[in-house]
């Protein structure tokens, strides 16, 4: 879905289908830089999710029906090219009933069947992520843009109405005729300046927009400053200079040093909150964990709220395929400390650690900031907040 918001989704959630013909709904991680999916590991995932679902189905006609949808969607990731880190797929075939949309951001992998789409992960995915509003004026024309994670969207345009005309005239008359045009072109132009600040407010409240970057000519970035309302004016985070017919890969360029300014200072204020609460308490009444292990085990358990780690951190490890537990070494035996059977290895057991948290409802944050990873790999490379 091009930009995603609630009142898409929910119409999707409002779909109604077929009363023997549920809708198949599919959340597949398809991120090319997990190296299991560069070896079609997503599609295995794929084959498991659907055989769990038809063998749960009793009735002959409906699972008649699954059959047909889950063709459909092998079909669409047999041959899917990448374009994002998530495929979604809705489809319900015997209704002529079909949903395919790439996020740019990680989620489970998840297959339901039931009335509706499934649509819960998408408004979390939208709850979770923050939007960045950016507007582009001069004095005639003004475009709106939601930058949403990472991928931009132009949502809304307006043009000054009615145009300022010019007249040419001699003597006095013309310097008479050109005050009298430029108090008429100021007039025009401020009265167009307030109808960007209301377009503005409504783009905000439609897209829930939390922070802003005022892009244009200097003195229109100004006057746009001057007039927001405070509950506008609290949000703008920068004032970019950027030319009314920016592409908007170009628009988002210049804005994005702004928006990444503040993620990192995100960044930065959550690992140092993790590290201080994870040194503070121990035990079972701990609130976070740091270190490898510790931060194992609590996924273990199911604890985890929201997952820490550097960006680009890889530590190989151990899984059960029987209990689904992860180990940072072997036992001598090979075998899992839970359940006795044997244990597999794995190039990199932060990929299912992350999965893991992400299946539980939890939160992964990969850590860019400098800083930020600085004092996540000095306290112990990997932690998390715990539930």
């Amino acid at each position: 879905m091009k930009v995603l918001q609630p009142e898409a989704i929910r119409k999707l959630a409002e779909r109604k289908g077929q009363n023997n013909s549920p809708v198949l709904s599919l959340y597949l991680n398809i991120d090319p830089s997990n190296a299991v999916n560069r070896r079609g590991g997503h599609k295995v995932a794929l084959d498991g999710m659907l055989r769990e679902i038809e063998s749960q189905i009793k009735d002959d006609e409906q699972l008649k029906h699954f059959q047909e949808d889950a063709e459909w969607v092998r079909q669409k990731a047999e041959y899917h090219l990448p374009k994002g880190k998530s495929l979604v797929l809705f489809c319900d075939v015997s209704d002529s009933f079909f949903f395919e949309e790439n996020l740019p951001v990680r989620m489970a992998n998840q297959a339901w069947l039931g009335k509706t789409p499934y649509v819960r992960p998408l408004l979390e995915a939208w709850d979770e992520h923050a939007r960045y509003g950016v507007v582009v004026a001069d004095r005639e024309k003004a475009r709106f843009f939601l930058i949403a994670m990472g991928e931009i969207h132009e949502v809304a345009e307006i043009n000054q109405e009615p145009p300022v005309k010019h007249r040419s005239a001699a003597g006095s008359d013309h310097m008479r005729s050109q005050m009298i045009l430029q108090r008429r072109a100021d007039k025009y132009s401020e009265e167009f300046l307030r109808d960007v600040v209301d377009k503005l407010r409504d783009v905000s409240l439609e897209y829930s927009v939390e922070k802003l970057v005022l892009a244009g000519p200097e003195e229109v970035t100004a006057e746009l400053h001057r007039l927001l309302p405070k509950a506008l004016l609290l949000k703008v985070m920068d004032r970019v200079k950027i030319s009314i017919n920016s592409k908007a890969s170009e628009v988002l360029e210049q804005s994005y040093p702004a928006i990444e300014r503040i993620e990192r200072e995100q960044e930065r204020e959550m690992v140092h909150e993790m590290v201080t609460m994870a040194h503070k308490g121990k035990g079972p009444s701990a609130k976070a964990v740091i270190g490898f292990e510790a931060t194992l085990s609590a996924a273990n358990q199911g604890r985890i709220y929201r997952l820490l780690y550097p960006n680009g951190y890889r530590v190989p490890g151990h899984q059960c395929v029987s209990c689904d537990v992860l180990l940072d070494h072997a036992p001598a035996d090979n075998k899992c400390p839970y359940c006795s059977k044997a244990l597999t290895e794995t190039e990199d057991v932060v990929w299912p650690l992350s999965e893991r948290v992400l299946s539980t409802g939890g939160k992964v944050e990969e850590i860019r900031d400098q800083e930020a990873r600085l004092e996540l790999v000095s306290a112990g490379e990997i932690g998390a907040y715990l539930r």
